[in-house]
């Protein structure tokens, strides 16, 4: 019995959170011209397009490496094996809501590499930490100032060569004690030791460099002007898609993230057509759905396709 009503509440605040979400997207896409946004897509220079898509597949590649780094040395897991790791976890996080798709991170290693739940758990947690850290960081700087926002990025870079040149991080990223400070070990260890090391850190700060640079590229190239408002409307999505309490496919509350970005940052200037940033920010949304289906589709069509003459020969 206590199980049963664990699932009903479960399916209940999920149909909940799914009339929510199709409530504000409704609300927010009132004033939105469908017609006059198709114009908008179909008039954007397709070196645009091509450009965003090949960012879409660059951040694949970053969060597969990612991955790599930490899962290579346990399973001897290949970097193919990686990537479709994150085409199916990110496929179901992006359309399930309340992130219940995070789970398929835990289903996915324990059904291809035997890890067991207190190991994926652990590392599942200890990803999303890394993500806010750093999309956190880069999204207040962004709000603030995109000079600022660079300055972070690079200081983060610097702090990495520094550390690297110092010795205290090793090849794969164990950390050495430094004479007389064991707290700056300990503090070492937990930012850069174990998990990828120095190299997951590095590959999440310039995976969310170029997804937030993909979609302010979008957002300016659909008519948020001038482009520092794109970089603000990018920050603002991805912090409201950050959130833990999320409709299916994310629906609402990225569109109301990016607007609220913009608005942060237009805050005493030129008022801002919300119309158009709604309408820019759903373009982009449905260019991030598009391309989790269609990876998760190729994954499936992959695997698929290799077990079949497996099959055949067994």
């Amino acid at each position: 019995m206590p199980l049963r009503a664990g699932s009903a509440i479960r399916r209940a605040m999920q149909a909940l959170s799914a009339l929510v979400a199709l409530l504000l997207l409704a609300w927010l896409l009132s004033g939105v011209d469908a017609r006059a946004l198709a114009g908008t897509a179909r008039r954007m220079p397709a070196a645009t397009w091509a450009l965003a898509l090949a960012g879409v597949l660059a951040t694949y590649g970053l969060r597969a490496a990612r991955l790599h780094a930490e899962w290579r040395a346990r399973t001897g897991a290949r970097f193919v094996d990686c990537l479709a790791l994150f085409a199916w976890h990110n496929a179901a996080v992006s359309l399930l809501p309340l992130r219940t798709g995070e789970a398929g991170y835990a289903w996915w290693l324990h059904r291809h590499w035997q890890v067991p739940l207190v190991q994926s758990l652990p590392s599942l947690m200890w990803l999303r930490l890394q993500d806010a850290a750093v999309l956190g960081t880069m999204v207040l700087a962004l709000l603030v100032s995109p000079a600022l926002a660079l300055a972070a990025v690079a200081a983060l870079a610097l702090l990495a060569a520094v550390v690297l040149r110092s010795g205290w991080v090793g090849p794969v990223g164990d950390v050495a004690e430094p004479d007389g400070a064991p707290w700056l070990k300990r503090l070492l260890q937990g930012l850069y030791g174990g998990r990828g090391g120095w190299r997951s850190w590095t590959l999440c700060a310039a995976n969310w460099g170029v997804k937030l640079g993909v979609s302010a590229l979008l957002l300016h190239a659909a008519g948020l002007h001038p482009a520092a408002l794109g970089w603000c409307g990018a920050a603002g999505a991805e912090a409201g898609a950050a959130l833990p309490l999320q409709a299916p496919a994310g629906l609402g509350v990225f569109e109301a993230g990016a607007l609220a970005g913009v608005h942060a940052c237009a805050a005493g200037a030129a008022p801002v057509d919300a119309a158009t940033v709604i309408g820019a920010a759903l373009l982009v949304h449905a260019l991030w759905l598009l391309a989790s289906v269609g990876a998760a589709l190729v994954v499936l069509a992959a695997r698929r396709g290799l077990a079949a003459p497996a099959q055949a020969l067994s």
